[in-house]
């Protein structure tokens, strides 16, 4: 057996590989990965951030954009720069595995860009999504050619959205007795990227690792670590290469990196050769101050003819061997002329002996110079000043839990959800005794600034407005002390423009049988039972057999409208009223009987009949069927 050649030294001689430990066991529950619970909205089960934000000031604007998987439920989740919910993609299409969420441009507007499909160990089989910012799915990009499906390390979009740029995975029968395999056929796994385009879904360019890049070059040898493959079967291939990223320049030419390879690839556009090398087993330019394995995330930032700048994440480590002490984001350049690579700048987690982090993990500069870093296998994410200073550090889940984040990244987002604000109402008696409280959420809405309550007796109204609360995190709660049994809210913007309205619910009061375990806001849990109780469980009888069954709600009018739906009434109109009594007795007593009733005689129609008439709702918008013109092409 001779495959262990492939083990090349690419460590630092400083640092003395080692064995990482990780727990055997994963265990996911409210302690190592904790999660939301929103009464309007008890089917979330979105992560808990626990936020540090070192200077306020210097965070940068915009909403940060997450991942997480082998959580309870995985997904796309939009925070806020509080760590406050945005939006649950788990909420609108189910849980699933999502990796790199951003925002893009198709069609020259902004979209929602991400992986989603199916994890394996180390790669994935899916697609690409494209979502509109009402979450709709526009558009999806798949593999073309002879090629399987999309892998999960790459997609994005490139050329204003027109292409898209995608890894696959392809394993392929191999002779591997020269690495000790064999005899009989080994199974090596070849590294493939693409370029698409989105709309026709035409094959623009296609690249393999095989082709180009000899498997004796790779640092990671077979069945050596928990993602190498043994190249044994066509389901473990060994994976000399790993590709885990692509970028593309205004010349065409493409900038891969290679996990496996520990190597970043400039790759001609025209003819697939490869045009540099950085780091690796056969580099094109000398290392000065510049060590990194097992990197993720190879961007340009800059280039020239001379020059070139790059940004990575380097992992350094594949939790087996360990070329420096923590992981970090690392600014690279290029001197072309001297053919030297230099480190120019580097972030590291604000930790005091910082974080290594295995696999995983990217590195976004955002347009203010800050770095935003998401750290892979922990599933933390910062952001730094460009001295590198942390302002902003945030956790999802724990060590131990097994819950990691691909990729993270920060983008302006501004969105109107197809769906509804969701509203649940409770009182303790239901009378003026207690308190309505009111709990309101809009998955998705970004724009929300207030919220208006309204309640009523009936389910048609007419409905009275209660009060106003402005938005305080994805959940807000709003207290009345004048219990009604009917309530919708309505979310408005700051200019005070109605957004949409929750559909129309009944206030939950709890029975005899249950009070014992309700307070003044909500009830709790069903207590649990004592050793050998047990529930005396039942079907209660309805009367007349169920017949005429109902729960007050009109099926016609859940959503109120102003077509469909009663008329609505403010209690401000009867103070515009009194002043403006108090106002005609003072014009009375200066102009006299005759005068006034003449006036009257004239406005009659206009001065009273407006505080006299109650007002309807204001239109909402309907829902209409998507057409192919509103599909953003």
């Amino acid at each position: 057996m001779t495959f262990f050649k492939l083990c090349r030294a690419v460590f630092n001689p400083s640092i003395v590989a080692f064995f990482l430990t990780t727990p055997t066991t994963a265990i996911v529950d409210e302690k190592t990965s904790p999660t939301s619970f929103f009464r309007s909205r008890p089917d979330l089960h979105a992560p808990i951030v626990e936020l540090e934000i070192f200077k306020p000031e210097l965070v940068s604007p915009g909403y940060v954009f997450l991942a997480p998987y082998r959580n309870i439920d995985p997904g796309l989740y939009i925070y806020d720069n509080s760590g406050q919910l945005i939006w649950s993609g788990a909420g609108t299409q189910g849980s699933s595995t999502v990796h790199n969420p951003h925002v893009c441009q198709y069609g020259g507007q902004d979209h929602l860009c991400f992986f989603q499909g199916h994890q394996h160990h180390g790669w994935a089989r899916g697609h690409g999504v494209i979502m509109d910012n009402r979450y709709r799915v526009v558009q999806t990009v798949e593999a073309v050619g002879s090629a399987p499906t999309i892998d999960m390390h790459e997609f994005r979009l490139v050329n204003d959205g027109k292409s898209a740029l995608v890894t696959i995975y392809q394993p392929r029968a191999y002779d591997l007795s020269g690495f000790g395999i064999g005899p009989g056929v080994g199974w090596i796994q070849d590294s493939l990227f693409q370029e698409i385009d989105v709309d026709s879904g035409e094959l623009i360019f296609e690249w393999r690792a095989l082709d180009h890049i000899a498997p004796s070059f790779s640092y990671t040898c077979v069945d050596c670590t928990d993602t190498s493959g043994d190249g044994l079967t066509r389901d473990t291939p060994w994976d000399f290469f790993h590709i885990n990223s692509i970028d593309k320049n205004a010349a065409g030419d493409y900038l891969i990196s290679a996990r496996h390879a520990a190597g970043v690839y400039k790759i001609s556009g025209q003819d697939g050769r490869v045009l540099w090398q950085l780091n690796g087993a056969n580099p094109t330019f000398k290392n000065k101050h510049l060590h990194f394995s097992s990197q993720h995330h190879a961007t340009w930032v800059d280039e020239t003819e001379d020059q070139t700048v790059i940004s990575l994440f380097d992992n350094a480590s594949n939790t087996f061997n360990i070329t420096n002490r923590e992981s970090r984001g690392m600014l690279i350049g290029i001197d072309h002329i001297k053919r030297t690579a230099t480190k120019i700048r580097t972030w590291q987690a604000p930790e005091k002996n910082g974080i290594l982090a295995g696999s995983q993990g990217n590195v976004q500069l955002l347009p203010n110079g800050n770095a935003f870093i998401g750290w892979g296998d922990h599933a933390f994410y910062s952001e730094h000043l460009i001295s590198g200073e942390p302002v902003l550090y945030g956790k999802l889940a724990y060590w131990g839990s097994d819950v990691m984040m691909y990729r993270c990244n920060k983008h302006p987002w501004v969105a109107n959800p197809l769906t509804t604000p969701t509203l649940w109402t409770y009182s303790l008696t239901g009378t003026n005794d207690s308190t309505l409280v009111s709990y309101v959420s809009w998955n998705g809405a970004t724009e929300v600034h207030h919220w208006l309550f309204y309640t009523a007796d009936s389910a048609t109204g007419p409905f009275q407005l209660a009060g106003s609360k402005n938005r305080t995190g994805f959940e807000t709660e709003f207290d009345d002390p004048r219990v009604k049994q009917w309530s919708f809210a309505e979310a408005v913007d700051k200019s005070g423009r109605s957004l949409k309205r929750s559909s129309v619910v009944k206030t939950f009061v709890p029975s005899n049988s249950i009070v014992s375990e309700c307070g003044l806001r909500n009830c709790g849990p069903v207590p649990p039972l004592e050793e050998g109780e047990v529930f005396d469980k039942n079907m209660p009888l309805e009367p007349n057999r169920g017949r005429n069954y109902t729960r007050g709600y009109s099926t016609g009018r859940y959503y109120p409208n102003d077509s469909t739906f009663g008329r609505i009434s403010y209690p401000s109109k009867a103070l515009h009223l009194g002043i403006f009594l108090v106002i005609l007795a003072a014009v009375f007593l200066l102009v006299g009987k005759r005068k006034l009733l003449g006036s009257i005689a004239l406005c009659q129609g206009r001065c009273l009949g407006a505080y006299s008439r109650e007002e309807s709702f204001p239109s909402v918008p309907t829902y209409q069927k998507l057409e192919d013109a509103d599909r953003g092409t």
